[in-house]
């Protein structure tokens, strides 16, 4: 795999290059260094080849404990996954032989020390909300679950992956919702590091995320003894401490490090998007499945997301997050064949997951310059059609899910538009706006209170009854607002 390293520090704020290391500063290194005091607990990955999840996450552990005193556990399930599913094959507009565009956590290797630099811009949970399987536990899943088929090279289709990887029981949804530790800033050695190098890193104070015997496996080295020619290393067969590797049968070929982490706060929006979605704009369902939010290559701009079924079609599905990760920007493309990853082509659509309700999300698409209503659960979403629309369905109470607060509006008028508005807090303000008259369907309102004025952009879904979607304008931010009838 080929990792733009230039364009990932450009993305995550570090420094593009380090000053060549110089043979000479190796003689001012000790003799004897070890970090063994910030490393975490030593781990068993078991029989699957997951060796570089583990010894990633184990070096962003060490950077969390030196710099903050956190003794973290993150999720080398979670991370192994990131590496496989949100990669997008370079060859996906090309090469038809293969029917599907990602790699999949059913499959052993396919990574690196390279695996840092996607944790620089993807965030991981903590171990318990993605706890690591065993590879029986994996067979188990696969086989329990028919729409995964037998998942074999070439011949597995895009959907049997998605079988697998979105499993609740594989990655559950709140691991996604609570992914908050990411990697600010690393490096990748250029070419074989010699021993000198490795030295001159951990006598630094950081650890090296080393492939080792030729690249057969990845480790992390955490110090080293350069009179006796050993490494000290953080492996994850099982050990339960440090083992010794003289220099020469490690035989590094590739290493990487962690410079700094990102301080613990608040999960990162991006991972909120990735998995399934039953999505219904204006009474049209299908689903929608979200595979990526950026392409590794290229991390600037829209990228191929994944793709929306309907009606027994497969669509390609293009976009970016946009406001920090909340919303998220499509198309869904006018044709079944495969489109360039990243082409705004098709219908755009522009919805916001909820913020304390994130399995839920809205907004607005554009189809011929017309706004219409989408919404988004991951949940089933149930639609009753509707028969005939006019002005006058807007009359009426509608419970509101504004960025998953629930408030309510009533309406008494519509010409012209008054009526009042019930906040969260117990509020009651007055409703004003306007229909748009040559498109009824479209309602404009303004909420004063409080808590600052709210200007609600909403669409009745002319194809089913008692349901409208848009997006509200609050306090600087753009968020995700629906509503159903409740009389």
């Amino acid at each position: 795999m080929t990792i733009n390293r230039r364009s990932f520090l450009q993305l995550t704020g570090a420094a593009v290059a380090l000053p060549a290391l110089q043979r000479s500063a190796f003689a001012n290194t000790p003799d004897v260094v070890s970090l063994e005091r910030y490393q975490t607990d030593y781990r068993n990955q078991g029989g699957r080849s997951t060796c570089y999840a583990f010894a990633t996450c184990a070096a962003i552990e060490a950077a969390y404990k030196r710099k903050y005193g956190l003794n973290l556990h993150l999720s080398e399930q979670y991370a192994f996954h990131v590496n496989k599913v949100f990669e997008l094959y370079p060859t996906y507009l090309t090469d038809r032989s293969i029917l599907h565009e990602n790699n999949s956590s059913y499959w052993g290797f396919q990574g690196g020390v390279g695996l840092v630099s996607k944790l620089a811009v993807c965030a991981l949970p903590e171990a318990s909300a993605a706890p690591y399987l065993l590879g029986a536990k994996m067979k188990a899943l696969k086989d329990a679950t028919p729409a995964c088929g037998e998942l074999e090279g070439k011949t597995a289709t895009q959907e049997q992956l998605d079988a697998f990887e979105f499993l609740e029981a594989h990655v559950p949804l709140a691991a996604r919702y609570a992914a908050r530790y990411r990697v600010a800033g690393f490096f990748e050695l250029p070419g074989k590091p010699s021993p000198g190098e490795i030295e001159s890193i951990l006598a630094g104070g950081r650890e090296v995320i080393a492939a080792v015997w030729g690249g057969k496996h990845v480790v992390l080295v955490i110090g080293y003894d350069r009179v006796k020619q050993i490494w000290l290393v953080k492996n994850s067969y099982n050990e339960g401490k440090p083992v010794l590797w003289p220099y020469d049968k490690a035989n590094i070929v590739h290493a990487s490090y962690v410079k700094d982490v990102m301080p613990p706060g608040e999960p990162q929006k991006d991972a909120w998007w990735i998995g399934r979605w039953h999505m219904d704009h204006d009474g049209h369902q299908g689903e929608l499945v979200i595979r990526r939010t950026i392409d590794f290559r290229q991390p600037h701009g829209p990228t191929k997301l994944g793709n929306y079924y309907a009606g027994g079609k497969r669509f390609d599905v293009n976009g970016a997050t946009i406001d920090g990760g909340q919303g998220l920007r499509f198309w869904v493309a006018d044709t079944q064949d495969r489109v360039k990853p990243g082409e705004r082509r098709g219908l755009e659509f522009i919805a916001y997951a909820f913020s304390s309700d994130p399995h839920n999300a809205a907004g607005l698409m554009t189809a011929g310059g017309v706004p219409f209503g989408v919404r988004l659960s991951r949940e089933d979403i149930a639609a009753k059609p509707l028969r005939h629309f006019s002005a006058e369905a807007w009359r009426g109470t509608w419970e509101v899910n504004l960025d998953g607060t629930r408030e309510s509006l009533s309406l008494a008028s519509v010409s012209p538009v008054s009526g009042s508005y019930r906040t969260a807090h117990g509020e009651t303000v007055g409703a004003r706006g306007y229909l748009n008259a040559a498109r009824p369907h479209l309602l404009e309102l303004q909420i004063a209170g409080a808590g600052g004025e709210r200007r609600l952009h909403l669409a009745f879904h002319g194809q089913e009854s008692d349901v409208f979607s848009g997006i509200v304008a609050w306090k600087g931010r753009n968020l995700g607002v629906s509503g159903t009838r409740i009389s």
